[in-house]
């Protein structure tokens, strides 16, 4: 027979009973349910940047949870921003009552959303670049130092930035130390928030994942995300020949059906986008769009030999020439008369480089809005990874580009900002058509998804 506890008075003693661990927050007189998932992902592309020094992951912390909460911001209002009529104050009020803002002590300005990462394991720094031996230096009798992509860590034209220039090859030479990504990172996402707010927070999740990435350049590819469980329940992508039907099953799940403020990036229900044939692997899928961009913004007509590549096929290195006054004998005929720069499309700064200024070429030019020196691009270019293989996915932002700039766009003299010349990049059907890459279309970057 079981023996009862009791006290010094012969009372039974009765345990408390057990309180389960509610998960819900106290938020001024109210209980607010909440909602907790453990996501965990894995990167399938380079994580370029998000360390102290400009440009270099960080070994320790390679990702952050203000970094996460930054891109669901964007993300947010990429799909929510359209239930505010247009109307920015109300969709800034919003975003910061979701997501938190600066506040003050009479007014604080708490995120609704709390995020916790765990880094489970921090990757392997690896050089996109090296310097090796290329041609002799004339001067010096040595081997000139010459740069090397390795196209097995980065696409080399997504990651230029990472480039050592020319000074810093001939300070440095062969074997010099060059920038790194991070590959094979995997970390682990706690969120939480209220219930009420799921459907919010999903979206703009769905759309990280899908779209996004973390860290720098996500929009060329790097840092791309693989969902790999959710509360410890492993995820199965779609196959190669679902990923378009999925893709457009959320947008119509989780973006809405609006009008943004002016000159918020946003997806729609039916944007411009492309999905490509199956690779294998996510970074071949990677190198294909890459390498897509790259022919297609570097056109040219066929030259003299593979190290000697003909001219532009498109329209702004012609109208430099007129505009400065500036064009070296090879290139006295212009090909072009079309007076446009159709390849802000892609973003800004535009850098234009002539590499024969010595013998007359225009010197180095920079093209960027009137008031905004820099413009992000639309354009989103990452690889998926399938149940079966891997998909390269494009797709256009809208309420962005080069078309919102409310005061158009200048070429200025690079190292001379009291020169320059106001310029325009809208083409006009009879333009298009005599821009080869473009194949009539004025609207270049759905001319460029049409390459794919």
């Amino acid at each position: 027979m079981r023996r009862v506890p009791t006290d010094e008075n012969g009372r039974e003693l009765v345990p408390p009973p057990v309180q389960p661990q509610l998960n819900q927050r106290v938020i001024g007189n109210k209980v607010v349910p909440l909602v907790t998932q453990v996501r965990s992902y894995e990167l399938i592309t380079p994580l370029f940047g998000g360390g102290v020094e400009p440009g270099e992951a960080d070994p320790v912390m390679v990702i952050r949870g203000p970094e996460i909460r930054g891109q669901l911001r964007f993300w947010w209002r990429a799909c929510r921003g359209g239930r505010f009529n247009g109307d920015l104050a109300a969709m800034k009020e919003a975003e910061d009552k979701l997501w938190g803002a600066a506040g003050t002590e009479r007014k604080p300005m708490p995120s609704q959303v709390e995020i916790m990462v765990s880094i489970e394991q921090s990757g392997e720094s690896e050089h996109p670049f090296e310097v090796v031996a290329g041609s002799t230096d004339g001067r010096k009798g040595q081997p000139k130092p010459k740069l090397k992509a390795n196209e097995i860590v980065a696409p080399a034209y997504a990651a230029f930035p990472l480039q050592p220039s020319e000074k810093e090859m001939r300070a440095g030479g062969i074997g010099m130390q060059t920038k790194t990504v991070r590959t094979k990172v995997h970390f682990t996402l706690k969120i939480t928030y209220p219930e009420k707010r799921r459907e919010e927070v999903e979206a703009a999740l769905w759309a990280w994942e899908t779209f996004g990435g973390i860290g720098a350049r996500t929009r060329r590819g790097f840092g791309a995300l693989k969902l790999v469980s959710v509360d410890g329940r492993p995820v199965t992508p779609p196959g190669v020949g679902e990923v378009e039907a999925k893709i457009r099953e959320g947008l119509q799940k989780y973006v809405v059906n609006g009008t943004w403020p002016a000159g918020v990036p946003h997806l729609c229900l039916n944007p411009r986008i492309k999905v490509t044939g199956a690779y294998s692997d996510p970074k071949d899928a990677w190198e294909y769009l890459v390498k897509c961009l790259r022919n297609f913004r570097q056109s040219r007509y066929p030259g003299a030999s593979p190290k000697q590549p003909g001219r532009s096929r498109w329209p702004e290195p012609d109208e430099i020439r007129r505009l400065t006054g500036r064009r070296c004998p090879r290139h006295a005929k212009p090909l072009s008369t079309v007076k446009k720069f159709p390849r802000a499309a892609f973003g800004l700064p535009i850098v234009f480089h002539f590499k024969d200024e010595k013998i007359g070429d225009p010197y180095d030019t920079t093209l960027q809005g009137r008031d905004y020196e820099r413009l992000a691009s639309p354009l989103i270019l990452r690889p998926l990874a399938c149940a079966d293989g891997a998909v390269g996915l494009a797709v256009i932002l809208e309420g962005t580009g080069v078309m919102a700039l409310p005061d158009g766009l200048v070429l200025g003299k690079k190292e001379d900002p009291d020169i320059s010349w106001p310029v325009n990049a809208e083409l006009d059907p009879q333009e298009a058509q005599q821009i080869p890459p473009l194949n009539g279309n004025p609207d270049v970057l759905k001319a460029f998804l049409n390459t794919l």
